[in-house]
């Protein structure tokens, strides 16, 4: 029993250093993965406004053309 606490002491102490964040940091390859999706969700940011922008002018042009088609529909004559 006390040989297997100890190994299980012995392979968690291990295991914890290995988790440390200290040799990502100094990873190139992953910062450089990190910078090109920062500016992918930029990108994708402002083509979301201006898709944003262009469907409210079409909302606005076509309620503009509503209104003028509402205005000049003569009334019916009444039977």
């Amino acid at each position: 029993m006390r040989a297997c606490g100890l190994f299980l002491i012995f392979a968690i102490g291990l295991a914890l250093p290995s988790c440390s964040r200290d040799s990502r940091r100094d990873d190139p390859t992953a910062r450089q993965v990190g910078r090109d999706a920062y500016r992918a969700t930029q990108e994708l940011k402002r083509d979301a406004k201006k898709a944003g922008k262009e469907l409210q002018n079409a909302g606005r042009d076509i309620r503009e053309g509503w209104n003028e088609a509402k205005h000049e529909d003569k009334p019916r004559p009444k039977k």
